[in-house]
């Protein structure tokens, strides 16, 4: 997988990871029944308010947070905040020609801030997607040493990100064996429906074993 796949992968299930915050569950893997992930898009903000943690906010009722899912989202932000300000030392080019043209340039929205309000993980996320994708701008072709800098950031973030939502397929032997006498492997994790194949002759159960 690219790293322009892996960020894109964060960008869209950022979402989710905002939903799941206050989604208890008690699933396990090996699922008892099917197993169902919620995708769903809403929205862009991934800064948890502080009182959904530790009941301090302000609101009537402040829904239970899922401190799993927060420092996930934690995590993975300050791992692409750190990525991008160490790409962005390396690639971005700094103001230059008259004063009008330098302010013009400082102004620049595609422009790496390294102050002020830090960026969402989304948009931080889609700065670096821009970066190896070499998207326009005033910067430098990405270096190697950056590229795999990013590349391993991008798999690290969304490698935690699908442990927290259970988005990564599992494997897992069960009791009974096929009868060609090899073992029978169910798949599942990731929000689709489980299925059991012979790891031997590759057959295929649709439904369930029976006892």
């Amino acid at each position: 997988m690219t790293a322009a796949h892996d960020l894109h992968a964060i960008i869209t299930t950022w979402p989710s990871l905002t939903d799941a915050l206050t989604t208890q569950t008690g699933d396990t893997w090996p699922p008892a029944g099917r197993m169902t992930t919620h995708i769903r898009d809403r929205g862009l903000d991934d800064t948890p308010q502080r009182g959904a943690r530790d009941g301090s906010g302000t609101g009537e009722s402040p829904a239970p947070c899922r401190i799993d899912i927060l420092d996930t989202m934690q995590a993975v932000h300050e791992q692409l905040l750190d990525t991008a300000d160490a790409v962005a030392e390396v690639v971005q080019i700094a103001p230059a020609g008259d004063e009008l043209t330098r302010l013009r340039s400082a102004r620049d929205p595609r422009r790496w801030r390294f102050t002020g309000r830090r960026p969402e993980a989304q948009y931080t996320a889609l700065w670096l997607y821009g970066r190896v994708t070499a998207s326009p701008g005033p910067f430098r072709p990405l270096p190697t040493r950056s590229l795999l800098l990013i590349e391993e950031t991008a798999r690290d973030g969304l490698s935690r990100i699908g442990r927290a939502l259970q988005l990564t397929r599992l494997t897992t032997a069960v009791d009974t064996p096929c009868s060609c006498g090899g073992r029978i492997l169910l798949h599942g994790g990731d929000g689709g429906l489980p299925h059991l194949i012979c790891s031997t002759c590759g057959r295929y159960f649709a439904g369930q074993l029976a006892a």
